[in-house]
């Protein structure tokens, strides 16, 4: 089959949500794209206008197959897409440095990715990835949807306010496009883990209910249930429940460990201090 039929079936399957269909078709694809030199942007098939809209083309192809892979549940697929689509998103010709894109399918998928990378809990490289968007100058950063979707909920994860991402995930209307929901368990039961650690660190004991709502679970649920979830979700193995209090068993072997790095660090500091002198 033709890269033009092929195309066209992609788009049709894309558009009435058959994202299996979308992962078989793709392969063959990109062999055609391979044969038609439009796998990889490069200054000798980027110089005409048909060159140029045919890599818009073959761009179009590739993130739908970043979609199509998320949505499907491949991650891994996911990721080979983004980074085949970065050489396009940083190709002068497709994306002038003079006009700053907002709310665009680049920066969609730029977006989806910083989601992934926070859900998998992958903070340095989501920086990494963050700072690679903003010295690139392509994109309208403070006025795009897509992306300040995940620089606030990242910048409300590490100042603990808790709150504000709850209220990110849980309303609909915060949400730019339908495909952000796809994370919304993921980084649910993420920030209920980054939460249960502060919880853990702050008190010896705590009554169920208080651990319920700090935890954003409905009084209703029953406290067998709630320790089932936080058991299989959180993976808390130190905590006991007992007549409607949980308690804390703090880790002696940690605190240990912790306290003789401590004293351990103040001797050598001191050493050096002595040696200086």
């Amino acid at each position: 089959m033709s890269l033009q039929k092929l195309t066209a079936e992609l788009y049709s399957s894309f558009e009435r949500g058959d994202y299996s269909q979308c992962q078989n078709i793709l392969p063959p694809i990109k062999i055609e794209l391979i044969k038609h030199n439009l796998l990889v942007p490069v200054a000798s098939n980027s110089q005409t206008k048909d060159q140029v809209n045919d890599l818009k083309i073959a761009q179009r192809i590739l993130e739908i197959g970043a979609l199509s892979s998320l949505l499907s549940n491949n991650y891994q697929s996911f990721e080979n897409f983004v980074a085949q689509l970065k050489p396009f998103y940083a190709n002068i010709q497709l994306h002038p440095s003079s006009k700053k894109h907002a709310n665009s399918d680049a920066t969609k998928i730029k977006s989806l990715y910083l989601l992934y990378l926070l859900s998998q809990g992958l903070i340095s490289k989501f920086h990494t990835e963050l700072e690679v968007i903003y010295n690139s100058n392509h994109d309208d950063i403070e006025n795009d949807k897509y992306l300040q979707f995940p620089i606030n909920l990242e910048r409300n994860l590490m100042e603990g306010n808790y709150n504000k991402i709850w209220k990110l995930l849980k309303e609909d209307k915060n949400l730019p496009c339908q495909e952000f929901a796809h994370f919304i368990d993921t980084l649910i039961q993420a920030l209920r883990f980054e939460i249960a650690k502060s919880i853990e660190k702050t008190y010896e004991s705590i009554p169920i209910n208080n651990c319920k709502n700090l935890l954003y679970f409905p009084q209703e649920q029953s406290d067998a249930v709630f320790e089932k979830e936080l058991s299989e979700e959180l993976e808390v193995e130190n905590w006991k429940f007992e007549n409607g209090i949980i308690y804390f068993d703090k880790n002696e072997t940690v605190l240990n460990a912790d306290n003789s790095n401590v004293i351990h660090n103040v001797l050598n500091y001191a050493e050096q201090i002595d040696s200086i002198i």
